[in-house]
């Protein structure tokens, strides 16, 4: 089969394509024929060496993926040819990645793609909205009625948290820096689109929210943000910390945290245990069909293009870019 591995940690160009041997499926587990794979920052972070965790090299990297099931076991709950998706587990990190024809997954991490759900969006969907889902709903515990703030909002994860604290009856800033795409996060169900640059951005949320405060930051940045939105916190506000673009350090005001009775909490969709995931799964499912919503998908790739579709993922991407494994 043809896959994308890398042999040792570096530049994104150490991932390579080549021809390996077919995997099998061992107990428990089920072999999936990839039709499309989806990116994710992590997967960049996993050839750098920057993704704890990450080993068992040469190494397919790729933690997304919808498929056709190839084989499954004789007490499986899957059949040859059931459209599925992969969920977040191992795969990619210490077990070979979506970036291959063919992978084997374990049936706990497997899915079927919801009704309804083309190929493309089952792939972009798995690791995005459990990861949104874990800080909003799990931890963050959204109340209809709240205020949402959403940095990095036009990444995979920000535009999941816009849709899906939307549809849950939350009030959505999204932040971003390009004011090209405000109208798109609009049109995703952000109240409010504004400017995420740093300078002055307590004022400019305040006044989109006509003076008001936030409930739930979902912290897609990190670095000097976490302060600014500390600010922001309304009494008793969350700050789920997701990703560190902006930094992995910063300076917080004690003070805000202690007598606003806030918390900043950090969100590894990882320790979700399979059957939560799987729950959670279910449910993002049922509320994005209730909203008549689907995953924003900014440009697919075909299987040769792996390179080109990581360059798009570092800039000027809005939602999740995909590979097309099998034509």
């Amino acid at each position: 089969m043809k896959a994308w591995r890398f042999a040792e940690f570096g530049r994104i160009e150490n991932l390579v394509l080549g021809e390996w041997p077919d995997p099998d499926a061992g107990d428990g587990e089920v072999l999936i024929r990839l039709k499309f794979a989806a990116l994710n920052p992590a997967d960049r972070l996993s050839v750098e060496g920057r993704y704890p965790g990450v080993g068992g090299l040469p190494l397919s990297a790729g933690r997304d993926g919808s498929g056709i099931v190839e084989h499954a076991g004789a007490n499986s709950a899957f059949r040859v040819g059931d459209a599925v998706v992969v969920l977040r587990s191992e795969i990619g990190i210490t077990r070979q990645g979506t970036l291959a024809e063919l992978v084997a997954v374990p049936e706990r991490s497997v899915a079927r793609l919801p009704g309804g759900w083309s190929f493309e969006e089952g792939a972009a969907a798995p690791l995005v909205y459990l990861t949104a889902w874990k800080a909003l709903v799990s931890q963050g515990g959204l109340a209809p009625g709240q205020t949402v703030l959403v940095d990095g909002a036009t990444g995979g994860v920000g535009i999941a948290a816009i849709q899906l604290a939307a549809a849950l009856g939350g009030k959505v800033v999204g932040l971003t820096r390009d004011a090209s795409k405000h109208a798109a996060l609009l049109e995703l169900g952000a109240f409010a689109a504004v400017d995420a640059n740093p300078d002055g951005l307590e004022d400019r949320v305040r006044t989109s929210l006509e003076g008001g405060g936030v409930d739930i930051a979902i912290e897609n940045l990190g670095g000097a943000y976490v302060q600014a939105h500390l600010a922001l916190a309304n009494p008793g506000g969350r700050i789920l910390v997701i990703g560190l673009l902006a930094g992995r350090t910063v300076q917080v005001d004690l003070g805000l945290l202690l007598f606003k009775q806030a918390r900043i909490e950090g969100v590894h969709v990882g320790q979700y245990a399979p059957s939560e995931a799987q729950a959670a799964w279910k449910t993002i499912a049922e509320t994005l069909d209730r909203a008549k919503a689907r995953p924003l998908i900014d440009r697919v790739y075909p299987m040769a293009g792996v390179q080109e579709a990581f360059a798009r993922l570092a800039g000027g991407h809005m939602g999740k870019v995909l590979i097309e494994v099998a034509a």
